[in-house]
Order: C-alpha cells, then sequence, then structure tokens
C-alpha cells in the first residue's frame, strides 16, 4: 500500500486541513502518507469562504492563484435585524496582501491541494482507514487497512466496507485531520468538550432570478440567525437557524417562508434549489491537541458555529503549524516541545473563539444596536488573526483587553 514502509508523518483524513498538511510537509522535505477511508473529496460542504489570513498560508503552498481565479471575491459583510441594515464591515480596507473574503467550494480547494500533491509524486490513498493506533516502548504504530465496497443483500442491495488487506507502518508523527468523528481522537483517548449549545441549520444552494446582493448578509434575529453567500451569477447559499431538525424541508415552498420571515429585503425569486441539507453545528473542543507524536487539526480538534467559517480556515493555519514545526524538529534540532507549545497557544485560541475567555466591548459612540449585539456580531465575522480587530473597530467594537 505504502510507497516506503515508515513514512515520518501520517496524515489522517484528506480534507482540505488534511491535504495543505501534506502539501506543507512535503514542501519542508518530510516524508509523508495521506490516507482518507472513504473514495474521493467532498461533493457538498457547508464551508465555503477563505480568510484572508488563511490565502495568506494558501500563498505558501501556491494554492492560492488557482482558486481566486476559480472563486469570488467580496469586500463586505453586511449585518440585519429584519429589513433594517444595521452595520457593514469593509476587507477592502485592511491592510492585507487578499483584503477580502475568497468565496470558494471546499471542493474546489481539496482538488487543488490533491493535484499539487500529485505533481509531487504523492498520491492520496483513498479507501485506506486507521484501524489502531498504539504506542509501543516510544514507537507509534498504526495499522492501516485498504477497504472495498461491495453490493450485498437480496431483495434489497445495499453497499458495504470490506478489509482487503492492512498494514502496520510505524511513524514518528500521526496528524489527525479526519474530521468531526475523528477516529485518531478516539484512539488517543482525546476527550471533547461543550462549548455552548448546538446549532441547527437549514441550508438551500440555489438559482435564483433578479437581484442577488454581491455581499454576505447575516441576519440577527431575537434568536436566530440566518446567513445569505452570493456564489457565481444567478446562483446563492442560504444558511437558516431554526429550532428544531422538524422545521428543515428540502422544498422551494419551505424556502420561500423562511426568505419571507428571515430576509423580507431579498427581491430576487428562487427558481431551483441545487441540494439543500440539515445541519447540526456543535460548539465543541478537545480538551488536547496532541501529545507526543499524535496530533489534531481542524474539525477533529474544535466545531463552531459556521456563519464565521472558522473551523476550516483556522484548521488550515494549525496544518501549516504542525508542518513546519515537525521539520523544525526533524531537520533543525529543535525540542519536541515546541509542538506542545503549538498545542497549548491553538487551545487558548479556540476557547477564545468559542466564548470562553474573551469578550468583545463596545467603543464610546458605537451604536446602540452593535452594543446589544457586540458578542452575535463576534461570532458571525469571517475574519482571523491579526485580522478581526480593525474589522471590528470598523462598527465600533473591540476584542482586546
Amino acid at each position: 500500500m505504502f510507497r516506503h514502509p515508515d513514512p515520518e508523518v501520517l496524515v489522517v483524513g484528506a480534507g482540505p486541513v488534511g491535504l495543505v498538511a501534506a502539501l506543507s510537509l512535503q514542501q519542508h522535505g518530510v516524508r509523508v502518507e495521506v490516507v482518507d477511508m472513504h473514495k474521493r473529496t467532498t461533493q457538498h460542504s457547508y464551508a465555503l469562504a477563505i480568510h484572508p489570513r488563511t490565502l495568506r498560508i494558501l500563498d505558501e503552498a501556491a494554492l492560492s492563484e488557482a482558486l481566486i481565479g476559480a472563486g469570488r471575491k467580496l469586500t463586505k459583510v453586511a449585518y440585519y435585524e429584519g429589513r433594517e441594515r444595521r452595520a457593514e464591515i469593509d476587507y477592502s480596507a485592511l491592510a492585507s496582501q487578499h483584503p477580502y473574503l475568497l468565496v470558494v467550494r471546499q471542493s474546489l480547494l481539496e482538488r487543488a491541494a490533491e493535484e499539487a500533491l500529485r505533481r509531487k509524486s504523492l498520491k492520496v490513498l483513498w479507501g485506506h482507514r486507521l484501524q489502531a493506533l498504539t504506542v509501543d516502548g516510544g514507537t507509534l504504530r498504526a495499522e492501516v487497512a485498504e477497504l472495498d465496497q461491495v453490493a450485498t443483500g437480496y431483495p434489497v442491495a445495499r453497499t458495504e466496507w470490506l478489509v482487503v488487506r492492512s498494514e502496520t507502518i510505524r511513524p514518528t508523527y500521526v496528524i489527525g485531520a479526519d474530521g468531526y468523528d475523528s477516529a485518531v481522537r478516539r484512539m488517543s483517548g482525546i476527550e471533547m468538550e461543550e462549548h455552548g449549545a448546538g446549532q441547527i441549520f437549514s441550508v438551500y444552494e440555489i438559482e435564483a432570478t433578479g437581484e442577488l446582493p454581491a455581499e454576505v448578509r447575516v441576519i440577527l434575529d431575537p434568536d436566530l440567525t440566518s446567513v445569505y453567500w452570493p456564489l457565481e451569477e444567478g446562483r446563492c447559499r442560504w444558511g437558516f437557524q431554526i429550532r428544531d431538525a422538524a422545521e428543515h424541508a428540502p422544498s422551494m415552498e419551505r424556502l420561500e417562508q423562511l426568505i419571507a420571515a428571515r430576509a423580507p429585503w431579498c427581491t430576487a425569486r428562487p427558481t431551483l434549489i441545487y441540494w439543500s441539507t440539515l445541519g447540526l453545528f456543535e460548539s465543541r473542543l478537545a480538551r488536547s491537541f496532541g501529545n507526543g507524536g499524535v496530533w489534531l487539526a481542524g474539525d477533529a480538534a474544535h466545531q463552531a458555529p459556521p456563519v464565521a467559517v472558522q473551523s476550516m480556515n483556522s484548521g488550515l493555519l494549525e496544518a501549516r503549524e504542525l508542518a513546519a514545526r515537525i521539520s523544525q524538529i526533524q531537520y533543525a534540532g529543535r525540542a519536541p516541545s515546541l509542538l506542545q507549545e503549538f498545542a497549548t497557544q491553538t487551545h487558548q485560541s479556540w476557547q477564545g473563539l468559542l466564548g470562553a475567555g474573551r469578550a468583545v466591548r463596545a467603543l464610546p459612540g458605537a451604536d446602540p444596536w452593535v452594543r446589544q449585539t457586540g458578542a452575535r456580531i463576534l461570532a458571525c465575522i469571517p475574519a482571523s488573526g491579526d485580522d478581526l480587530e480593525p474589522l471590528l473597530k470598523q462598527i465600533g467594537l473591540t476584542a482586546a483587553p
């Protein structure tokens, strides 16, 4: 299965975080293999926007140029209460090489990263599942199984995954980028902690006629949040927070009801639903980002409400950081504590993102609605790192101590 029996790093999960981790490791000269239990990259996902800071990371991976060509640049995010436009932030004012949000589908990012790996002669091992992860005398052992999908059942056909063969390798490090139900996290005994109630969203990607605003619009009603994302010409995505999963229906009638109730400013008329889904977005954080030779990144370590697209964007930064630090330990003689520093800093950052340990406050002269709604606005700004504070200050808020 593997080109060499013992890669220095085994990356588990070939979503955007795992692929960028592998690409960064290769750029640092680290031997790496990537496995994923699925047969292909994702077709539909909620992740849709790349933050300015993340684009700078993708510059380093030589991925941003192709993505910018395929995506859509947006410079404004507006905040509404029903029909009323209450505030807006303008990314074009950022002192950044990329002063905008890039709206691009996760599947395009994954394909670009996988193609970049292929050009470097590294193929993702699709249909390969991590079966076991153990430590024996300080040595990591990872058992990986090759899977095959077979049809079974009569008269009702169904498919099952069968193990074709398995192999045990001894990587120096394992990076778990295997998502919400991370096998790496479970096998390492790392528990998740809840950081607030989960949110249920009814999501629709549609075609529409009429005016589709060329900006992100976040609707903050008293108890519920909704978001509008413009895509390519004549197409957009809606996300409506709902109280109960039973309120979701993938129908034109239900979509029109939600738009009328939440976004009365919208004059465009839906003509086709391309796809619709119901999503539960929990606020959870791993107790630890790893230890020894096993480390987590992306959704394997954290989940967050969807509007700010934080989990994927932060996960890409985590992938870059892990790759850089592993290479420094392997080839520059740095101490293994470099990884523990990463884990501590990243955990503290995520405690802030999920509302524990960071508060937003209004600056003098802030609009009363912004002052009252500041904490919810903070959770709905698609930005991270040094870009966040100047955007907050545009509307009279600050997250600084």
